[in-house]
């Protein structure tokens, strides 16, 4: 295997192990600092609106090409690096509650570029698998999700800061050491902004509503797993339901570019929606803790096959030039879905409780299924030019 694809998959291991601790466990870190679920749900929500803003921000900087996308990446780590390391050691409630904020905004736009650094190194002719790195990643996820959960039950939620800290550190050196050239955007036609970018792409920006939609449903469900966890009957499942879930993606993900050779990326797209309504409702229809985790059997053709064909379906309906803007598009419409969930989940929970709050979720993550049905086109597959 080459440099950048070794260095590519540690950084998708950096990003989702980063992913199992601060996010994964946002809500149970900040609940037991004193926070209630619905101003917990209402921080991460502003916090995650302030990634929503940030992501074209640093999209249009990296087009502009005055800072390189390794230089955007080196910074969110180092923003999640220091804020892992000075949370412990704070006292105040609010000033723990703000740095986490700060460290989850990092979390929420990290995605964006790092997928945009797997498709610009592909499209530059490097040999990066994009699918065995996100399989990797997701087994890290898997692991450190449940890790994180053990470690919690032996040192409290203290431990979730200093686990996070190893990961940043990985994403720094992968960074610093990931070769020269294989992070540079196209340079043959100039970026366009995103005013004609949306003019240019109306059936994709439609489907960016679709995807807002459809992950309200799925992140209410993991942002509110430990609450879903307690109604089921063990708060402790969290760990190994996030596991479960995450172990039981990695063949879809992993042999994706196989299974491209059987349909298009567009088609797995809209099985990826009805899999995400089956996961919601599947969790709501099956009583008991065994639900939660046959649910989770759905990631195989939800989340799991949506995290690598929603991937390669930006990079096929948007032009080479467009390639950061139009994965950062795509990562800020789950941004949405996200922000949406923060705000509507914990506080669906106080007000009318666990039961009538996966009812809401089934329904809209159907609608969002529906969306997707109808805004999603038929592109071909990638095509790989490898040169080095």
């Amino acid at each position: 295997m080459k440099k950048a694809n070794l260095l590519y998959i540690a950084l998708q291991v950096a990003l989702w192990g980063i992913y199992g601790v601060l996010y994964s466990y946002a809500n149970r870190y900040l609940l037991s600092q004193g926070l209630s679920s619905t101003v917990t749900g209402v921080l991460l929500a502003i916090a995650t609106a302030v990634a929503f803003v940030l992501q074209p921000l640093l999209t249009s900087i990296i087009d502009k090409r005055k800072i390189k996308l390794k230089g955007v990446l080196l910074i969110l780590s180092l923003l999640m690096l220091v804020c892992s390391a000075v949370m412990p050691f704070i006292r105040s409630l609010w000033a723990v509650a703000t740095v986490y904020a700060l460290a989850y905004v990092g979390v929420v736009i990290y995605p964006a570029f790092i997928n945009a650094m797997g498709m610009v190194a592909i499209k530059s002719g490097f040999k990066v698998n994009f699918g065995v790195a996100r399989g990797v990643g997701a087994f890290v996820f898997g692991v450190t999700a449940w890790g994180t959960n053990k470690l919690i039950e032996v040192f409290s939620e203290s431990a979730i800061p200093f686990f996070a800290i190893i990961f940043c550190l990985t994403a720094i050196g992968a960074i610093l050491l990931f070769p020269k050239g294989a992070d540079a955007v196209t340079k043959k036609e100039k970026a366009s902004n995103i005013t004609d970018f949306f003019k240019r792409n109306k059936k994709f920006t439609a489907l960016l509503f679709a995807v807002a939609i459809i992950m309200v449903g799925h992140n209410i469900l993991g942002n509110c797993m430990y609450q879903i966890a307690v109604f089921k009957g063990d708060a402790n499942a969290q760990g190994s339901v996030l596991m479960l879930s995450t172990l039981i993606e990695i063949p879809t993900i992993v042999f994706f570019t196989k299974l491209l050779k059987i349909a298009k990326s567009s088609t797995y797209m809209r099985i990826s929606g009805v899999f995400f309504v089956l996961r919601v409702l599947l969790t709501f229809v099956i009583p008991g803790i065994w639900g939660l985790y046959i649910a989770q059997l759905c990631q195989i053709a939800g989340y799991g096959l949506y995290t690598v064909c929603s991937v390669y379906y930006a990079g096929e309906v948007v032009s080479d030039k467009d390639t950061v803007k139009g994965q950062a598009y795509i990562s800020a419409a789950n941004t949405i879905g996200c922000l949406i969930a923060h705000l509507t989940g914990g506080a669906m929970i106080d007000a009318v409780g666990v039961e009538k709050t996966l009812i809401v979720t089934t329904v809209i993550s159907f609608l969002g299924m529906i969306m997707m049905f109808f805004t999603t086109e038929n592109k071909g597959k990638i095509q790989k030019n490898p040169r080095r």
